[in-house]
């Protein structure tokens, strides 16, 4: 796997490739104030753009007083974290393809959360990503089709663990 750092100022990138099921893979992470952005190709580009956001309880609520070190081991404990997601650009119709995208999004910003309960920052994640035939996913809407969903959940957890190395960096 390579990897490349740039300086934290103003932002700080950490970029990682590797190579998941015999197909390049590029991970970019963006560490904004506000918002951390992610790139995930394997095409050399991005086809959507989604944004996934936590919305629990505790960070929704402004006005309520609670004991930050409790919302800590709560967020730690807790399996699923509740995550919206929604489509900024590309694709955000009901194909196979959308889901699948959407499932990942919410699966790096769970993860990323078990991380670091306390960084809260919405995830911008670009994707990009070879859907090989044996995946079953349809790029279209009326496909009647079931997508393997086992076979996408090994590149997911594949991409997850490049993007774990660059919030490890």
């Amino acid at each position: 796997m390579a990897d490349v750092s740039q300086s934290p100022f103003p932002v700080s990138v950490k970029v990682v490739a590797g190579v998941i099921h015999n197909v390049h893979t590029d991970v970019a992470v963006l560490g904004f104030s506000n918002c951390v952005v992610a790139i995930v190709t394997q095409l050399a580009s991005v086809g959507s753009i989604i944004q996934a956001v936590g919305t629990s309880s505790a960070a929704s609520n402004q006005d309520a007083f609670y004991d930050a070190q409790s919302t800590v081991e709560q967020l730690a404990s807790s399996a699923d974290i509740p995550v919206e997601v929604k489509f900024v650009l590309g694709n955000s119709s009901t194909t196979a393809a959308s889901s699948l995208y959407q499932v990942l999004a919410t699966h790096i910003y769970q993860h990323r959360r078990e991380q670091d309960p306390l960084d809260d920052r919405p995830l911008i994640i670009g994707i990009g990503l070879e859907l090989p035939r044996e995946y079953k996913i349809s790029l279209l809407d009326d496909d009647a089709g079931q997508p393997d969903l086992g076979a996408f959940m090994l590149t997911m957890s594949a991409i997850a663990a490049l993007v774990d190395e660059c919030y490890a960096q």
